[in-house]
């Protein structure tokens, strides 16, 4: 049965895309139709050259990246995790650890084979915003990795190689064509496009309009048929 795919951009560091996880998952649990909806995850990084310093802490880190000084930093932290209660999350500001997401899109890619994308994003933002864990880490990727279900000797050979660096990166791109500015961005049926963290109850207005767009489609293409030859001239 053909599935309306909603395809999802976003970065392990981006606490709106943790936000928006927590609402969408929200909003389809209310939605009678979300066995008609496959989602997949895609890659995206926002800050690619990042190193982890584990002698600054998280407000340090995201004033040195946003150009700002330390309070700025610690005031946007703090107001954004007020955001994150609202969703039911509780950030642990003083253990979170602004580290290289590079590693961890590489698993992601590898999690796709296996349908274990939504679960391992929840993993991977709990681990930044909640449990305080170093996603740059190898042997801390390793672990999270294979708590959502991922065979331990193929991430072994994944995580010391370079391999599905080349998927984040087509990733990145791919969503660069459809208009992406910012994550969590949103793709409905390769066609309609949306973007950040909105409220359950408007991820639940959205679902159930595109949903609706989406059926509309599927019949419509269904009755554009006829009569044809096919490629060995067999008519």
């Amino acid at each position: 049965m053909e599935k309306l795919q909603l395809d999802i951009w976003s970065d392990m560091l981006c606490p709106f895309c943790f936000i928006g996880k927590r609402n969408l998952d929200e909003a389809l649990a209310q939605f009678d139709l979300k066995d008609d909806i496959q989602i997949q995850w895609h890659s995206f990084q926002l800050a690619p050259y990042l190193k982890y310093d584990p002698t600054i802490d998280a407000h340090q880190a995201l004033a040195n990246h946003k150009n700002m000084d330390y309070l700025q930093a610690k005031q946007l932290n703090e107001q954004v995790a007020q955001m994150a209660k609202q969703a039911g999350i509780t950030f642990n500001l003083d253990q979170m650890k602004w580290a290289n997401s590079y590693d961890a899109h590489r698993v992601l890619q590898f999690a796709k084979s296996k349908d274990l994308t939504h679960a391992l994003e929840d993993r991977f933002f709990e681990a930044v915003f909640v449990k305080g864990e170093n996603i740059s880490d190898k042997s801390t990727l390793l672990t999270l990795a294979v708590e959502v279900g991922l065979p331990i000797e193929e991430m072994e050979q994944l995580l010391y190689s370079d391999a599905y660096g080349e998927a984040v990166n087509q990733d990145i791109q791919l969503g660069g064509q459809y208009g992406l500015r910012g994550v969590p961005f949103f793709v409905a049926f390769n066609s309609i496009s949306f973007s950040g963290a909105l409220p359950p109850e408007t991820f639940l207005e959205a679902l159930r309009d595109i949903h609706s767009k989406w059926k509309a489609y599927t019949m419509e293409k269904s009755t554009l048929s006829g009569e044809s030859c096919d490629i060995e001239g067999n008519c």
